[in-house]
């Protein structure tokens, strides 16, 4: 690896171990007394990142913030059309392997508990935690998507590749998100937690988060810009979050999200697949008009 190649990975790695900082004290030293959702680490990290910015002398449009109408609402539109397959899809499967096996699968929609669903807490309880669901899912997406999918991407945009600077911020974007793995496994191991559910947790994160790291950082090559990775992050935390699946067996034991893992892992895959078909289809269409160009100006 050359000296630039060095210098973008390092300008990398140090501007996410800023963000890391404050990821480790909010899980490790908060989060076990106080559950603050990661909004300490996603509003700080927010701070950080325009401070940052603003160093090393970068506008936000540079780092794929481009406040363009059309660009907000492209987003949209594929943040919705990307996740209405993976849902539609997944939630069916896992609907109907219940109801074959026996028993009675049930759709339910609350936020963390299924106490606050409308049901169990009525209406204005259960739209005011729809409502603080929705908010602390874009403040976090904001942060993850700005600073992920954004910044560091332009970091090593000059000197890398893209293939390698997007498995490098799908890489640090999962060891973000095994810093919870590591406070369960301080604080719960041995007593809520057996090593076995914690292997598998760690598993599951390793796989979930890395496909959604390389997913979002190929919606952010395919457009040019950030706003539809962060409507994307929107739409699919919301869906998971407040989307759950409830099964009753014949005997009346009920189950609520026994299958999530499997759920956010085939969730996330068949949405990776379509990400890469249009990732694909867009790689064309770029690499030809670059080709254009350079013809363009041989004339």
């Amino acid at each position: 690896m050359d000296a630039n190649k060095n210098k973008a990975l390092r300008r990398m790695i140090q501007c996410f171990s800023l963000f890391l900082a404050l990821r480790v004290v909010e899980e490790l030293l908060i989060i076990p007394h106080f559950n603050t959702m990661g909004l300490i680490s996603s509003l700080g990290g927010l701070i950080v990142l325009l401070i940052y910015v603003r160093f090393i002398n970068k506008p936000l449009d540079e780092i794929g913030m481009l406040f363009s109408g059309h660009k907000v609402a492209k987003g949209i539109v594929i943040a919705f059309l990307l996740n209405l397959i993976p849902a539609a899809a997944v939630y069916f499967a896992e609907y109907r392997t219940f109801l074959l096996s026996g028993g009675y699968p049930r759709i339910t929609i609350f936020y963390e508990q299924a106490s606050r669903s409308y049901s169990a807490a009525g209406m204005r309880a259960f739209l005011l935690w729809t409502f603080a669901g929705l908010m602390i899912g874009i403040v976090n997406a904001l942060f993850y998507e700005i600073s992920f999918r954004g910044l560091l991407i332009t970091l090593g945009s000059r000197s890398l590749r893209f293939g390698a600077i997007n498995w490098i911020q799908a890489g640090l974007y999962t060891v973000w998100y095994l810093i919870p793995v590591l406070r369960i496994a301080i604080y719960n191991l041995g007593t809520e937690v057996t090593v076995k559910r914690l292997l598998i947790l760690l598993g599951v994160t390793l796989c979930y988060e890395l496909i959604t790291g390389l997913k979002l950082g190929l919606l952010r090559f395919s457009t040019g810009a950030v706003w539809v990775c962060i409507f994307d992050h929107i739409v699919f935390a919301f869906i998971l979050d407040m989307v759950h699946m409830q099964y009753t067996d014949l005997a009346g034991t009920v189950y609520l999200d026994s299958r999530y893992y499997f759920r956010i892992l085939a969730y996330q895959a068949v949405a990776f697949v379509i990400t890469f078909i249009y990732y694909s289809y867009k790689k064309k269409k770029i690499l030809a008009l670059q080709q254009e160009a350079q013809m363009e100006q041989g004339v």
